[in-house]
Protein backbone atom coordinates (compact mmCIF):
# COMPACT_ATOMS: atom_id res chain seq x y z
CA UNK A 1 0.00 0.00 0.00
CA UNK A 2 1.03 3.58 -0.59
CA UNK A 3 -0.29 6.62 1.27
CA UNK A 4 -1.96 9.58 -0.42
CA UNK A 5 -0.94 13.14 0.41
CA UNK A 6 -3.02 15.06 2.92
CA UNK A 7 -4.48 17.09 0.03
CA UNK A 8 -5.92 14.04 -1.75
CA UNK A 9 -6.96 12.34 1.45
CA UNK A 10 -8.93 15.43 2.49
CA UNK A 11 -10.53 15.59 -0.97
CA UNK A 12 -11.61 11.94 -0.91
CA UNK A 13 -12.89 12.12 2.66
CA UNK A 14 -15.64 14.47 1.42
CA UNK A 15 -16.72 12.11 -1.37
CA UNK A 16 -19.03 9.08 -1.24
CA UNK A 17 -17.65 5.58 -0.84
CA UNK A 18 -17.87 2.92 -3.54
CA UNK A 19 -18.21 0.27 -0.85
CA UNK A 20 -17.58 -0.09 2.84
CA UNK A 21 -14.53 2.11 3.58
CA UNK A 22 -13.17 2.18 0.03
CA UNK A 23 -13.45 4.25 -3.13
CA UNK A 24 -12.54 3.39 -6.70
CA UNK A 25 -10.96 6.26 -8.58
CA UNK A 26 -9.03 7.18 -11.70
CA UNK A 27 -5.85 9.14 -11.13
CA UNK A 28 -4.14 11.52 -13.53
CA UNK A 29 -0.39 11.67 -13.21
CA UNK A 30 2.06 14.49 -13.77
CA UNK A 31 3.25 12.89 -17.03
CA UNK A 32 -0.32 12.89 -18.41
CA UNK A 33 -1.09 9.20 -17.93
CA UNK A 34 -4.48 8.28 -16.53
CA UNK A 35 -4.63 5.18 -14.35
CA UNK A 36 -8.11 3.67 -14.03
CA UNK A 37 -9.50 1.42 -11.30
CA UNK A 38 -7.42 2.48 -8.32
CA UNK A 39 -8.83 1.25 -5.00
CA UNK A 40 -8.35 3.72 -2.15
CA UNK A 41 -8.96 2.46 1.38
CA UNK A 42 -10.13 4.80 4.11
CA UNK A 43 -9.66 7.84 1.83
CA UNK A 44 -5.95 7.49 2.62
CA UNK A 45 -4.21 4.39 1.27
CA UNK A 46 -3.84 3.13 -2.28
CA UNK A 47 -4.62 -0.53 -1.80
CA UNK A 48 -4.65 -1.94 -5.30
CA UNK A 49 -4.69 -1.07 -8.99
CA UNK A 50 -6.70 -3.36 -11.22
CA UNK A 51 -4.49 -5.44 -13.50
CA UNK A 52 -1.25 -4.64 -11.64
CA UNK A 53 0.66 -6.64 -9.06
CA UNK A 54 1.96 -3.44 -7.51
CA UNK A 55 1.11 0.27 -7.48
CA UNK A 56 2.52 1.53 -10.83
CA UNK A 57 2.97 5.15 -9.74
CA UNK A 58 4.02 7.28 -6.78
CA UNK A 59 1.38 9.24 -4.86
CA UNK A 60 3.44 12.43 -5.28
CA UNK A 61 2.92 12.16 -9.07
CA UNK A 62 -0.88 12.51 -8.79
CA UNK A 63 -2.28 15.76 -10.19
CA UNK A 64 -5.94 14.72 -10.35
CA UNK A 65 -8.36 12.21 -8.86
CA UNK A 66 -11.81 11.36 -10.22
CA UNK A 67 -14.24 9.03 -8.51
CA UNK A 68 -15.46 6.34 -10.89
CA UNK A 69 -16.98 3.78 -8.51
CA UNK A 70 -16.05 1.02 -11.01
CA UNK A 71 -16.31 -2.25 -9.13
CA UNK A 72 -14.22 -5.37 -9.61
CA UNK A 73 -13.21 -8.37 -7.53
CA UNK A 74 -10.20 -7.36 -5.46
CA UNK A 75 -7.44 -9.77 -4.62
CA UNK A 76 -8.01 -11.48 -1.31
Amino acid sequence: MKTLSDKWSAFLSTKPETGMDYQVVAVTLRDGRKIEDVAVVGARSIGEVRGHDDIPFEPDDIVGIELTHNRWKFRR
